[in-house]
């Protein structure tokens, strides 16, 4: 009986063990593919772009809108929370390993609504403290040759299933969706309003596979 008690108490333990483990394993893996993420992004910028790379507003102004979210990884900056993240394609949950992901039903920053999913309470948690957003405050979009900048308008729950809020209205916008920590039935949505369009000389970045 003692020794089908220490064998009771050892399985125990090493469960124990390997349950605590999990959560560091998850997010050293999320470090390591958004380090590869990140560094992706950086590599795909001249240290020193000519000045035929940069275009003037008024060609910026005349290009004609693209409908579809551009193919390179973007890189996302929230100060008030100190975020820097580089944004992939997909919001399956290997694609969300890796750091924020851009909804596939993303539109052009410029014409429609760009929409991100990230976790916050497992693997790199990079919306952990989106709720600490305000509106007014600003957030940051780097994506193919442009920094969009926007501003907070709101932020609210929905049910998990609230797919609407990621459709394009035809308004230039950004919406950030996580879980909540105290349900898998709900969302915290953020809303942001697209206020300047910042040309850089920045060229497609790889991408992760």
């Amino acid at each position: 009986m003692k020794r089908v008690t220490r064998h009771i108490g050892l399985i125990l333990i090493v469960v124990g063990v390997l349950l605590a483990a999990l959560p560091l394993y998850r997010w050293a893996t999320s470090v390591y593919y958004q380090r590869l993420a990140m560094n992706a992004f950086e590599e795909s910028i001249p240290e020193n772009p000519a000045p035929s790379d940069l275009k003037t507003p008024v060609e910026i102004e005349a290009e004609p809108a693209k409908e579809e979210l551009p193919t390179a990884l973007g890189l996302l900056e929230i100060d008030k929370i100190d975020l820097k993240a580089a944004v992939i394609h997909g919001i399956t949950e290997d694609d969300l390993k890796k750091g924020p992901g851009f909804y596939p039903q993303s539109k052009h920053p410029e014409i429609g609504n760009v929409s991100i999913a990230a976790h916050r309470g497992v693997y790199g948690s990079w919306f952990r403290h989106l709720d600490r957003l305000k509106p007014g405050d600003k957030i940051f979009l780097t994506l193919g040759t442009n920094r969009y900048q926007y501003k907070v308008r709101e932020q609210f729950v929905t049910h998990s299933r609230d797919w609407s809020v990621i459709d394009s209205m035809e308004i230039a916008e950004l919406t950030l969706t996580t879980c909540l920590y105290t349900t898998t039935s709900k969302r915290l949505i953020l809303k942001a309003d697209l206020v300047d369009v910042i040309n850089t000389p920045v060229v497609h970045p790889k991408t992760i596979e």
